[in-house]
């Protein structure tokens, strides 16, 4: 008796199993025919058959029907019920828009990727500025309020001019925008500030106005300026430069009194690397050509040889012209008198520029030939031992400024 009602518990408990399994699946059987009948309706424009399937998935969303609100505004744009599709298309382009908004919280939508999303989405792929366009001019052409068909143009224009990343997952929504696409640009700032003066107060114009106008004003601007002379942005910017040329010059001071100073009879070079931050340049030299040698010296002339760095400012900038001032240190080697001295070095580059390669875009690399006039002031103290007529030996200190001017030819990556 016991085996036997043992026997009927297990079959009444597998079959309530088995109805609520079927149960189941049954429910999602009924949203996937939803979606099927809610797509065919679409294609054959019957209305009435697609508001009772879209009807009947809104209703049951709660339940796990899948429908997106990307969704919704998609089929209420196919529908023609546009004024609900720019309200839900402004709501979900608001959480990447406006990093100060908090969703309220609302039940999880599921997403289903079959043939009616594919049916919808297909369209908007790839997401171009001529279906942009075309949305745009279909909304602007109904029936629906002036403040909807700005705030429809502005939020299309928006994602297709901005680029998002940086994801918050506790807000589950992107917290960064940039502009991707300047195409559309002015046409996003026609709109958008026709919809904020129009409609200072609502949810949307507080922070197009405080961010996202002010972000793409300054792009759109810049775009301009680049597309009228694409070399005023480099303007007291960075760079690097590599420099080599010729130059002549004379020294003056006391150690004229003890030497014989003079250029030297071969070329006199001069070599530089140039490191530019915004206005101010390190610059590193390496020159020769100076002789300093004692009177009555027979030996082979070696010119002398300076070393060392200057920092210079950029006090003018243009795109032809730079001027930089400068000042440094060195060491001023004296090889004939076999000696050495520390010098401060004071001086101004004026460069000519001519460019070779104008950058391709806001911010890239030029290329430019520089033609640097040079003028560098060496000042510096000479130590040595004279000796007299009796040959008693004496230390000096001749003070000397050793005045240089140069022309450098060379290349700068701008």
């Amino acid at each position: 008796m016991k085996c036997k009602m043992i026997l009927l518990v297990m079959l009444v408990f597998l079959g309530a199993s088995s109805l609520w399994a079927q149960k189941s699946v049954s429910k999602k059987e009924l949203y996937s025919r939803a979606r099927e009948v809610l797509m065919e309706s679409l294609v054959r424009k019957d209305s009435a058959h697609a508001e009772e399937a879209y009807g009947y998935l809104q209703a049951h969303v709660s339940e796990g029907a899948p429908l997106t609100i990307f969704e919704e505004y998609l089929i209420d744009m196919e529908m023609g019920k546009y004024a609900d599709g720019v309200r839900k298309y402004a709501s979900e382009l608001r959480i990447l828009l406006d990093s100060s908004y908090v969703p309220g919280k609302e039940t999880q939508r599921v997403l289903e990727k079959d043939a009616l999303h594919k049916h919808l989405y297909d369209p908007f792929n790839p997401f171009t500025a001529a279906k942009v366009d075309s949305m745009v001019n279909l909304v602007d052409a109904s029936d629906v309020d002036a403040e909807l068909k700005d705030l429809y143009a502005t939020m299309m224009y928006a994602e297709l001019t901005l680029g998002f990343d940086g994801y918050s997952s506790n807000l589950g929504r992107i917290v960064r925008c940039f502009v991707k696409d300047t195409t559309r640009a002015d046409v996003f700032l026609v709109r958008a500030h026709s919809y904020v003066e129009k409609n200072p107060y609502t949810e949307h114009s507080g922070y197009l106005k405080a961010s996202i106008i002010p972000l793409v004003e300054t792009v759109v601007t810049r775009m301009r300026e680049f597309n009228e002379n694409p070399l005023k942005h480099k303007y007291y910017t960075g760079g690097l430069g590599l420099y080599g040329g010729f130059w002549t010059g004379f020294i003056t001071g006391d150690v004229n009194d003890y030497f014989i100073t003079k250029m030297g009879d071969d070329i006199n070079m001069n070599f530089e690397a140039s490191l530019l931050i915004r206005r101010v340049a390190l610059n590193f030299f390496y020159n020769y050509g100076f002789v300093t040698k004692p009177e009555n010296f027979d030996w082979d002339e070696s010119e002398d040889e300076m070393i060392g760095f200057s920092l210079g400012f950029t006090a003018f900038d243009s795109r032809f012209v730079r001027v930089e001032p400068f000042v440094g240190y060195g060491v001023y080697d004296f090889m004939l008198v076999e000696s050495s001295s520390d010098v401060l070095v004071l001086g101004l580059n004026t460069d000519l520029r001519l460019p070779l390669k104008k950058p391709s875009r806001y911010g890239g690399l030029a290329l430019v030939f520089v033609a640097r006039l040079k003028y560098q002031a060496n000042f510096g103290t000479l130590g040595f031992t004279a000796y007299d007529r009796e040959h008693n030996a004496k230390d000096v200190d001749a003070g000397f400024i050793a005045h240089q001017f140069g022309i450098n030819l060379g290349l700068f990556l701008w």
